[in-house]
């Protein structure tokens, strides 16, 4: 692959991850899409100004992405 076609293939990535989120029901699931929709964006446009910044920012470190839901 060369950088075009991988930056099509991350744009692609990114929109399905986007309507996944969309579609998703639980909290951690959407939430979960739009961290992987952050990514493949990142790697298709790069992490702008802040060189290791995510689109999406992350929790703390040692803190879970999303806390299980009480029974």
């Amino acid at each position: 692959m060369n950088d075009v076609e991988d930056n099509e293939y991350f744009y692609e990535r990114a929109e399905a991850e986007l309507k996944l989120a969309q579609n998703a029901e639980h909290p951690a699931v959407v939430k979960a899409h739009y961290l992987l929709a952050g990514y493949y964006l990142d790697r298709v446009y790069g992490p702008g100004d802040a060189q290791h910044t995510p689109a999406v920012p992350l929790p703390p470190s040692g803190e879970p992405l999303a806390t299980p839901e009480a029974p």
